[in-house]
């Protein structure tokens, strides 16, 4: 698949080490088609990510809509796997069996597909009601109207659900005009003509010519906003030396406020800030992160994801990396100590990265799926 990161290649520093560790969930795009990874930021930070999901190149995935305090997501109040079972015929005539939370069998009829963006719920969720802005976490299946569909992506078959800012257009606009004002926990299915999915461009490595009608059946998991928190408690206070001054309130964004006498540790070393009071973090699911990065030797922050959008990271990675953060609960803080590492010329199969002096990083985990 396009734009895997080799797996088990030896890295030439620690932090570089660890990246490989932490850095590209694999996510295929759902509304691209292509396979896209979560990357780094900036390979120095090894924390701060832009989830490549915008119609396969990467944004900073800001927005601007939705920035009250958060302690999503509001999965409890979706409907179980299984509940609301059986077929339903849409007003498109597409039929659509199985159950909210499990993969859905789409009949599409032998007529022409409508000419205009459709939308209808076949489940109507009771949790949040999803905004311009928000973090989106859907499973859903994508195919082709067609006699003989192609179906081009589905998460259900991944196992797992993925995760993108809605509403900004970041994403084709047929999910921008559908899936913002819906609430977690409902199933909707939506017809997509070219003018709201590809245009005359179409999309050749997922099979997507420029006249293709795109069919999705998607399950709205959980949804987050850009400044989504989650509560926890002080687990100790800082030590005296060796660590930065810093603000540490459990839900707020953490400010760095001093980094006298912090001086660059050799390899990354971390310690647990808050204790989380959410569930146990899993190793087999994704983070929610947000995500304070500072420089180590002036103390000036240079990237924070609060207000921004969370990152979505996978947790068996994050722990590999932040190892204060194993075994912790949804809501932990842990800041990280990261060595100033040499820039990596480029290979056949990876870009170059410049050298990165050292940094601080700060992750308040506020949710996972």
């Amino acid at each position: 698949m396009p734009g895997t990161r080799r797996s088990g290649q030896p890295a030439s520093n620690p932090r570089r080490q660890r990246a490989d560790k932490l850095g590209c969930l694999p996510v295929l795009d759902p509304t691209d088609g292509t396979c896209v990874y979560t990357n780094l930021r900036r390979a120095a930070a090894l924390m701060s990510l832009l989830a490549c999901l915008a119609l396969g190149a990467c944004s900073s995935g800001s927005g601007a809509a939705g920035s009250t305090t958060s302690s999503l997501p509001a999965t409890s109040a979706a409907p179980d796997a299984g509940s609301s079972a059986g077929s339903a015929a849409t007003t498109s005539g597409i039929i659509v069996a199985g159950a909210y939370g499990t993969t859905p069998t789409v009949t599409i009829p032998a007529t022409a597909a409508p000419t205009q963006l459709t939308q209808q719920t076949l489940v109507e969720g009771t949790g949040a009601t999803i905004a311009a802005g928000d973090t989106l976490v859907a499973n859903y299946v994508g195919e082709t109207w067609a006699a003989k569909p192609n179906v081009f992506d589905s998460s259900f078959s991944r196992g797992a659900p993925a995760g993108f800012v809605i509403g900004t257009g970041q994403v084709i606009p047929g999910w921008d005009k559908t899936l913002v004002g819906k609430k977690v926990g409902s199933r909707v299915v939506l017809t997509i003509p070219p003018a709201d999915g590809y245009g005359t461009s179409g999309n050749s490595q997922a099979g997507i010519s420029s006249t293709d009608t795109l069919v999705f059946v998607v399950d709205l998991v959980a949804t987050y906003k850009p400044d989504a928190s989650a509560p926890g408690t002080i687990d100790s206070a800082m030590p005296s030396a060796g660590w930065p001054k810093i603000t540490n309130t459990p839900a707020t964004p953490p400010t760095i406020t001093s980094v006298a006498g912090v001086t660059a540790p050799e390899a990354p070393t971390s310690k647990l800030l808050v204790k989380g009071g959410g569930a146990e973090l899993d190793t087999s699911k994704t983070l929610v992160l947000q995500v304070v990065q500072t420089d180590l030797a002036t103390g000036k922050n240079t990237e924070s994801t609060w207000g921004q959008a969370p990152q979505l990271v996978a947790a068996a990675n994050v722990v590999q990396v932040i190892d204060a953060l194993s075994g912790q609960s949804v809501g932990a803080r842990a800041i990280a100590l990261l060595p100033a590492t040499a820039a990596v010329p480029a290979t056949s199969t990876s870009a170059a990265e410049p050298a990165a002096a050292a940094e601080i990083m700060i992750v308040d985990v506020v949710g996972q799926f």
